[in-house]
């Protein structure tokens, strides 16, 4: 039995299932009432970028029953849970989607792993195959509703306000059949309106990366920990997670920074809006004539790439996040980029 800490950021825990093609699922490695659970690794990539494509690579070391093994090799679906026994970064799903393949393997001689190789793709998910005529002045968010529903999912919970905007304002002028995948029509829609498409579990994500006319109130807020012996007293603010790993770099679009494992972070609708408050972010290095999108100087980002990986094991409990400044990602919607107002003030 595992004793439950309720100091924030403190005591990992985790639950890794396993959907086999029966229907049945097989908890693997769980953190609550198993002090001998099995060791796991994993890499989780979520992007708002239809490139990289969303992946989980997840292995399991020493699971040494052969009929266990066996039927692990018919895995569908996998679901990993991974986080904090409580406070903010409580332990919360961080990847629930399609296995691609299952591999077995022996490191260093005497470490039986098994390699769970997850990808969420258009080729993996339950997707209809389109076959239907539209009429006259049909518009694209009529096209877009009309698939989401035939995949059994929810428009209102997956096309972002804008781009039903958007998607209604375009209309076919004459009528038009809508024949093959629906990812291939999606695609082709969010490109036409400059939109971000993305596909998280087994359905489509439609939206913009950032809207001007939303709230600049941040969904969550990061800062760097205390330091040693440090009496921050009762005018701490609390909403502020102070989680912040190393120093946060400037990229060309904003900046990447590291945190201990929080499973908040995602790439989610409407996109996470996120603020690093109390922290220094580290310039990059430029070249001669090379143009920087300049940072936001309120410290806000755009969530638009979400990396979890830990070891259950070992050292690594992090989650890397890259950050669009506001401005560029505005200018992902418009298609218009202009450096020295990029950073919104």
């Amino acid at each position: 039995m595992s004793a439950t800490s309720a100091i924030p950021l403190w005591g990992r825990a985790w639950k890794l299932s396993v959907k086999l093609a029966s229907g049945d699922i097989q908890v693997l490695s769980q953190s609550s009432w198993d002090p001998e659970a099995l060791r796991i690794v994993f890499d989780i990539l979520e992007s708002t970028l239809p490139s990289p494509f969303w992946y989980a690579d997840v292995i399991v070391y020493n699971l040494n029953d052969p009929e266990m093994q066996n039927i692990l090799f018919n895995a569908v679906w996998l679901t990993l849970e991974a986080g904090y026994q409580s406070g903010p970064s409580k332990s919360s799903i961080i990847w629930d989607g399609p296995v691609l393949q299952v591999m077995f393997d022996r490191e260093d001689v005497v470490n039986l792993t098994m390699h769970f190789n997850c990808l969420a793709g258009p080729w993996l998910i339950e997707e209809q195959f389109v076959n239907v005529a539209m009429g006259q002045m049909s518009s694209q968010l009529q096209v877009v509703s009309s698939m989401i529903d035939q995949m059994g999912g929810n428009v209102d919970e997956q096309v972002s306000p804008k781009a039903k905007k958007l998607l209604g304002a375009k209309q076919y002028p004459r009528g038009k059949t809508i024949f093959g995948k629906v990812s291939k029509y999606v695609s082709q829609m969010a490109d036409d309106n400059f939109l971000n498409h993305w596909i998280g579990g087994n359905q489509h994500f439609l939206s913009e990366l950032f809207d001007s006319s939303i709230t600049m109130n941040p969904d969550l807020v990061f800062g760097p920990p205390f330091p040693p012996n440090y009496n921050a007293g009762s005018s701490s603010d609390t909403s502020i997670t102070r989680s912040i790993v190393g120093v946060p770099k400037q990229n060309t679009f904003g900046a990447i920074f590291t945190v201990l494992l929080d499973p908040r972070l995602k790439v989610q609708l409407p996109p996470l809006l996120v603020k690093l408050d109390q922290t220094v972010i580290s310039q990059l290095k430029i070249q001669y004539g090379q143009v920087l999108t300049p940072l936001d100087q309120s410290g806000l980002f755009v969530a638009a790439q979400v990396r979890h990986y830990g070891d259950t094991r070992g050292n690594d409990w992090y989650t890397q996040v890259t950050g669009y400044t506001r401005g560029y990602a505005q200018g992902l919607l418009s298609g218009t980029f202009v450096a020295s107002t990029a950073g919104v003030q």
